[in-house]
């Protein structure tokens, strides 16, 4: 290209080159406020993540915080309600303590009044025997008393079963009369002579059959009698005689000794009686102060554990 050309093209050059440069300044004006505009954007981004995430963790923190004092008072619910729960057991543990003392003193009581009562009954009952005894010791005294003036005063008495006939048995019981047997006799001792005379004459009566007495109860009265002295007239003469009156007195003597051995026998069913009441009064109250050792140690066991 020739100078004047170059020289003729060249205001239209700069224009296109300042044209270019200024495109060129607004494409980099563009770029940079495009890279402020992200810019900003990520750090306005950035800055709403941090935002958001302070939010968040004061709503965590608050969450935290809630559920603290929640838990807290659940757990001071809790400790309320045991503290109630125990107030309320310990009430009802004294009310119980104090009805089962209340049981115990009446049962005790009771117990105590019974056996007053018993020991009272059991007074008059041994008081009554002793005065019953002492009536019977009284009356066996007068009995033997008796007996001894019996003994020195009156015959000896027996009861003779002797044979009749050929198969009859008749008891046959004489009664002599008081006072001396031997006092009438003309020839004391001597018993076989007497019975050789009452055989050398049977219808003379000797001093023996003049004051003897012969009650037969079973030999009728139409018993065809002898002339002869038989020998159960024989025996019945030299037996003695045994009236009602010592009959009734020996049944009297009997029946006072089976009193006697009956009191006896009641005095010794009472004694046991009374032995084997101890016994089970003493192992019922072996038991109570043994249940009241076992309550105790549990009482305190279970306050240790509310400690």
């Amino acid at each position: 290209m020739s100078p004047a050309n170059s020289r003729a093209n060249s205001p239209s050059d700069d224009e296109e080159q300042a044209e270019l440069l200024l495109i060129q300044k607004k494409k980099e004006e563009r770029a940079r406020r495009e890279a402020e505009r992200k810019a900003e954007e990520e750090a306005e981004a950035v800055a709403e993540e941090a935002r958001l995430a302070e939010i968040r963790r004061k709503k965590e923190e608050k969450k935290r915080e809630a559920e603290e004092k929640k838990r807290k008072e659940e757990m001071e619910r809790r400790r309320k309600e045991e503290e109630l729960r125990a107030a309320e057991a310990a009430r009802k543990a004294t009310e119980d303590a104090k009805k089962e003392n209340e049981r115990r003193k009446a049962e005790e009581e009771s117990r105590a009044a019974e056996a007053a009562k018993r020991k009272t009954e059991e007074a008059r009952e041994k008081a009554e025997m002793d005065r019953r005894m002492s009536t019977a010791a009284l009356v066996r005294a007068q009995i033997e008393r008796k007996e001894k003036e019996k003994l020195v005063h009156s015959p000896v008495s027996e009861a003779s079963t002797v044979v009749v006939g050929k198969k009859r048995k008749r008891t046959v019981m004489v009664a002599m009369p008081s006072g001396d047997p031997k006092g009438d006799d003309p020839n004391p001792g001597d018993d076989d002579n007497d019975s050789d005379n009452e055989d050398d004459n049977p219808h003379s009566p000797s001093p023996k059959q003049s004051k003897a007495k012969v009650q037969c109860s079973l030999v009728p009265d139409n018993y065809p009698r002898r002339s002869k002295r038989t020998k159960l007239e024989s025996l019945v003469a030299s037996t003695s005689s045994q009236t009602i009156d010592d009959l009734r007195t020996n049944v009297r003597d009997l029946n006072t000794r089976i009193n006697l051995q009956e009191e006896m026998l009641r005095y010794l069913i009472l004694r046991v009686r009374k032995l084997e009441e101890e016994k089970r009064e003493e192992e019922e109250e072996e038991e109570e102060s043994e249940e009241d050792r076992v309550e105790r140690t549990g009482d305190r066991k279970g306050k240790g554990r509310k400690e």
